[in-house]
């Protein structure tokens, strides 16, 4: 098997269709309310009819969590959160809410 049909699968057994954003918050230290953004936002994104599905459902909750962490003044990398990610998922993950935030502006200042 090759490394990407690889990670694929690791990432699919990981998260299967679990939701596993509230483990993820919770590692970072996110309050409830800080959680609740970062889903909203996830939520909103997803059903907006710009969305592309630049990135996967796992990845887009990454990037919400990250973008929340940062708002909040929180000490998070993309090194940390991919780390961190290896850690509780088996699947390094690392954030990149730059391929489609530029498009959600108005929906990423609604919710954070």
């Amino acid at each position: 098997m090759n490394e990407k049909a690889d990670a694929l699968l690791r990432t699919y057994t990981a998260h299967g269709n679990d939701d596993r954003a509230l483990e993820l918050a919770t590692n970072i230290g996110l309050t409830v309310e800080q959680f609740a953004a970062a889903k909203m936002l996830q939520i909103q994104v997803e059903r907006s009819p710009l969305w592309t599905a630049s990135r996967s459902p796992h990845g887009l909750m990454v990037d919400c969590i990250y973008l929340v962490a940062k708002r909040a003044g929180m000490k998070v990398s993309a090194i940390k959160i991919r780390k961190l990610t290896l850690d509780l998922f088996g699947v390094g993950t690392q954030p990149r809410p730059s391929v489609w935030q530029n498009s959600f502006k108005e929906t990423i200042e609604e919710y954070l």
